[in-house]
């Protein structure tokens, strides 16, 4: 803006100084043709006063020679008044060089007419002495001839005079025209320019006006979204407050009861010195939740914590809701609750518990609950508490104490041997695989399938996967077991030509060198129709995408997929329908007391429906008696695994190879 404001302006400035200068031009050639026409007004009276007293001169001693020659008078004597002119005329017209160069050549002429002039005049003296007619006849003709030439010679000059005269003013007139014609340019290229600087300045005010309206507008607009933002900014820190406390519900409390969680409790030992811990787990719990739906678990989880927060009342007592079943009881540093006290209470608390009738949905139920104690250990406290609580539920008692550090020397060298033995077969290739039936119970022309499952060879006994899964889950060599479970599979698929499953868990599916490993053994294998992929794990299914990758993957090797443990939580019913399952393999908490339990009948039966609506085959696991394979045959299950129908043996023990 400045910048073309300085530019207008300099167009003004040079739009009067363009004016200015025309007019001083103007003045100035006008001043100059003045003085000019003044010089030549006085110059040519003077040249032509001269030449007019030389054609009197000339007429004038015409006369006087007539007037001498008639009356016999003395003759005039001219000749140098006559010479006097001619200089004069000659000399003035020297100051003027186009005179000059006209003028010099015609003077010289009349001189020389002077010298017979004067001869003729001298002539017509002898003839009037001599008073002979003749003579003095013919030179007054001679005189008259030389006076005529005479005249016409300086009437020449008259006119060439005139006729410069007429050339100057010419000039004069022609110059003034290109004044003229400069003066108007120039004017009018000035007015353009102050015309032009006006229309610009006047547009350049009218944007700025238009800036500085716009400039308020601007100032008031951000004084309104400054009030605004102040307005948003309590507002967002209102909510930041409010998103603030619903993060730390989140974090640091159960969802169900409103009791600090697993988070909390961690924290809190970093907080906190504590002297006393209680793990409590509600027995059977998971059975009660796959029976009467995950929402009456919610309930009855939510009626502990409020029957936790009522009976408990030690002083510093601080209880935690850490899992879905499990709670803990821990004590500050006390000196009112001694360590046997504490047991009497957890105890007691255990006694009330057992007695208290639960009303959820309109139905009475009671529960049992168990408990696992330490004392001490700092940060170890949980881990010593949840030894303590396996034990308790292993001896089916209420209460065990950890008291022992020796008892977690023994687990760590437990775990330590177990590692070794676990890097022991797989170097030596002694990972093996047993293969447990799974026989067709309704139409007896489909083939019996084999589930592969894992064994370790160690010196002269073959290790059960429950002794070295978690060691190799801890010590980050689980891969390397699926990857041996997979081969061994796909040998035997080759071999005898038999529909296999092989397990797969959330941590295979994780694990990129896991999956790199699996696809490069399909991509090489030619009996993948004879392949099913069983996912484990499922209550894990945290994302969903990656294993609906998989699973996608998997189906483009014509691989079958089934879903393992269905019914064991309510997760399992959202997979069936998310993912592209061919197989269900109901629970054995459903199918290990079929025979007895109408409830687990009924869920079967409702399992069985809703899978063959969805064009699924349904599994029965755990069918270890005859009365167990009556119940789910009838029910409509497709297939049925369990010690009843053949135990895990080597492959051989089923299809003996010819």
């Amino acid at each position: 803006m400045t910048q073309m404001k300085s530019k207008i302006y300099l167009s003004l400035i040079l739009g009067f100084f363009l004016l200015l200068l025309s007019l001083s031009y103007s003045l100035i050639n006008i001043n100059n043709n003045t003085k000019t026409i003044e010089n030549f007004r006085v110059y040519y009276l003077k040249l032509s006063s001269k030449i007019t007293d030389l054609n009197y001169k000339i007429k004038q001693n015409q006369a006087d020679m007539l007037q001498s020659i008639l009356l016999k008078e003395k003759t005039p004597e001219n000749y140098l008044t006559f010479v006097s002119l001619l200089d004069e005329i000659s000399n003035l017209a020297k100051k003027d060089n186009k005179l000059d160069a006209e003028f010099s050549g015609k003077i010289d002429i009349i001189k020389k007419r002077l010298v017979a002039y004067k001869s003729v005049q001298k002539s017509i003296l002898e003839a009037r002495k001599s008073l002979d007619k003749e003579d003095l006849k013919d030179a007054l003709i001679g005189y008259s001839l030389v006076t005529a030439s005479f005249l016409m010679d300086a009437n020449e000059l008259t006119a060439q005079m005139k006729e410069i005269l007429q050339g100057r003013i010419t000039d004069l007139k022609d110059l003034n025209i290109v004044t003229q014609e400069t003066v108007v340019a120039s004017f009018f290229v000035a007015v353009l320019l102050v015309l032009f600087s006006i229309i610009k300045l006047n547009r350049l005010q009218n944007d700025l006006k238009n800036e500085l309206v716009r400039a308020v507008e601007a100032e008031s607009k951000e004084k309104s979204m400054q009030l605004q933002l102040l307005k948003y900014n309590e507002n967002l820190e209102s909510e930041i407050t409010k998103k603030t406390n619903e993060l730390y519900q989140k974090v640091y409390t159960h969802f169900l009861s409103g009791l600090p969680n697993r988070n909390k409790l961690l924290e809190d030992f970093s907080i906190y010195s504590f002297s006393q811990i209680a793990l409590l787990n509600i027995d059977k719990f998971q059975k009660f939740n796959d029976v009467f739906g995950e929402e009456m678990g919610n309930h009855a989880l939510i009626q502990t914590a409020e029957f936790l927060k009522e009976f408990i009342k030690m002083d510093k007592a601080h209880i935690y809701h850490i899992a879905g079943d499990e709670f803990v009881v821990l004590v500050q540093d006390s000196a009112h609750m001694d360590n046997d006290r504490f047991v009497y209470e957890i105890n007691d608390f255990l006694k009330i518990y057992r007695k208290e009738v639960f009303i959820i949905d309109e139905k009475k139920h009671s529960f049992l609950m168990s408990a696992g104690i330490a004392f001490g250990g700092g940060k170890k406290m949980l881990a010593y508490a949840d030894m303590s609580l396996k034990e308790a539920k292993s001896k089916n008692e209420a209460i065990s104490i950890f008291s022992e550090v020796k008892d977690l020397e023994s687990t760590h060298k437990q775990d330590i041997e177990c590692k070794n033995k676990l890097l022991h077969a797989f170097k030596h290739n002694e990972v093996l695989s047993y293969f447990q039936p799974i026989s067709p119970i309704q139409d007896d022309s489909l083939d019996t399938k084999y589930e592969s499952l894992v064994r370790i060879k160690s010196a002269d006994e073959v290790l059960p996967p429950q002794s070295f899964l978690n060691v190799a889950k801890q010590n980050k060599i689980y891969y390397k077991i699926t990857n041996a479970v997979f081969e061994n599979t796909l040998k035997v698929i080759s071999k005898y030509h038999v529909p296999c499953s092989v397990n797969v868990s959330i941590l295979d599916i994780k694990n990129p060198r896991t999956l790199s490993r699996i696809y490069q053994l399909l991509d090489e294998f030619h009996y993948n129709y004879l392949l099913t992929v069983e996912l484990l794990e499922t209550e894990d299914f945290e994302n969903y995408d990656i294993v609906y990758d998989f699973c996608r993957k998997i189906r483009t090797y014509g691989i079958k997929i089934a879903l393992d443990d269905f019914g064991a939580g309510y997760s399992n019913f959202s997979h069936i329908l998310n993912l592209p399952i061919d197989y269900i393999k109901i629970d054995a908490s459903l199918v290990s007391n079929i025979d007895r339990d109408t409830q687990s009948q009924i869920m079967v039966e409702t399992i069985v429906g809703l899978a063959h609506k969805l064009n699924v085959k349904t599994i029965a696991e755990f069918v270890s008696s005859e009365e167990i394979l009556a119940v789910v045959k009838k029910l409509k299950v497709d297939y049925a695994q369990g010690y009843f129908v053949g135990k895990p043996e080597p492959i051989e023990k089923y299809i003996p190879y010819e």
